[in-house]
């Protein structure tokens, strides 16, 4: 039995991510998927004195709509100080920042040509400092059509990589055509996430923000936290 789930390269992936790939053994990264403007994959929120607040990556409208694969980063690279600043402003005084502080310097002056292999850099320093130990597979590596329906790709991945079962999110309930599952000889269940509470920088709790947030505040425990915040529905 294969436990899969698969989720687009998203830049600064917030914890519900990583708890669903906490259940698994293989995380698909479907970078055959379309950019969209709309989405997380150049943008997510970190903490600040008021709130919360996005840190967006300008990527170009031309490539609306393109897979994510093939989205360039911008060719200024003024974003990246900019982001680098907000972060260190931000949770300098965290208590575990400086644990981490080296890597994301150095992140943002390398010099990554596509999207998602920025954001890839990031999910591998994240996984590595939740502990999650899963195998990471690229879609694009597949060979899979890209024009299938969402549910025939999953199956076809399935097959693909010798995995059985599938877990979703919660929101696959509205899409997803359950009975196919079955009728391949796979099955799909879906993850359980409550929002863990834990210690911000600044007074109050704002969920939903960049897993950056829970590891520059929690630091070693962060994995832990993560692991009793999600569970497989039976």
């Amino acid at each position: 039995m294969t436990i899969i789930t698969m989720h687009q390269p998203n830049y600064l992936p917030w914890i519900g991510l990583f708890s669903k790939v906490m259940q698994t053994e293989c995380f698909v990264i479907m970078d055959t998927f379309k950019y969209t403007r709309h989405g997380v994959t150049h943008r997510n929120k970190i903490r600040t004195n008021a709130g919360s607040c996005y840190l967006t990556i300008p990527i170009n409208k031309e490539f609306t709509m393109t897979n994510i694969n093939n989205v360039a980063l911008p060719q200024n690279k003024g974003w990246r100080e900019i982001h680098w600043k907000s972060i260190y402003q931000n949770y300098v005084k965290t208590d575990f920042f400086k644990d981490h502080s080296n890597y994301f310097e150095k992140l943002y002056k390398q010099d990554f040509h596509y999207l998602w292999q920025l954001n890839m850099d990031i999910i591998h320093y994240m996984l590595k400092s939740f502990e999650i130990n899963v195998e990471i597979i690229m879609a694009s590596d597949l060979n899979i059509e890209t024009n299938l329906k969402h549910t025939d790709m999953i199956i076809a991945i399935l097959k693909n990589i010798g995995a059985n079962i599938y877990l979703s999110g919660p929101s696959g309930r509205n899409y997803l055509e359950l009975g196919k599952f079955s009728q391949n000889n796979c099955n799909c269940k879906f993850v359980k996430f409550t929002h863990p509470v834990y210690k911000q920088r600044y007074p109050g709790f704002e969920p939903n923000l960049s897993a950056i947030d829970l590891l520059f505040n929690v630091g070693p425990q962060s994995g832990q936290v993560i692991k009793d915040s999600g569970s497989i529905e039976n």
